[in-house]
């Protein structure tokens, strides 16, 4: 692995000098090599693929854990239109009222918009004449009182 190693690293070198007198009509093609040269040594020095994601086993409880069932939210964001796969029961929909109620106005608003009826950060704050980042934290906000609610209410247990 480790000569594999050198090869590639000299092939980037050489390319690199290359990229500096090669004619305007190859530089794209060259930069493109590159890039691919530099993705395979980043993949070998790591032992795997190169980018700052982490795999869901590294994620932590919080952001692994679903608050509720997502067809359950869309059920209860917009009844009239689910099937019967994603109807709530009325004990299901006061559940999830009952997690709802802590929230502030503009935090069930994101909540709402973004986790039940899938929305982007950006159609969101959109919708909510917000930015993205005002957006992101009421959802964070949220999550986490959904959270301790859920731990704290009785009634929210599963």
């Amino acid at each position: 692995m480790e000569e594999l190693l050198k090869l590639y690293r000299r092939s980037r070198s050489l390319l690199m000098g290359y990229k500096l007198v090669c004619p305007e009509e190859e530089v794209e093609i060259v930069s493109s090599m590159l890039s691919d040269l530099q993705y395979a040594i980043e993949w070998m020095n790591k032992g795997h693929a190169p980018g700052p994601r982490r795999d869901i086993t590294r994620l932590s409880r919080e952001q692994r854990t679903l608050q509720f069932d997502p067809l359950h939210l869309q059920s209860w964001a917009q009844p009239a239109a689910c099937g019967s796969p994603t109807t709530l029961t009325g004990f299901e929909r006061t559940q999830i009222d009952e997690a709802m109620r802590t929230l502030s106005e503009r935090e069930r608003q994101a909540y709402t918009l973004h986790v039940a009826l899938c929305f982007s950060l950006a159609q969101t704050a959109q919708e909510m004449n917000t930015s993205k980042s005002t957006v992101q934290s009421y959802v964070e906000r949220a999550k986490e009182k959904i959270r301790k609610e859920r731990e704290a209410n009785l009634f929210l247990a599963i």
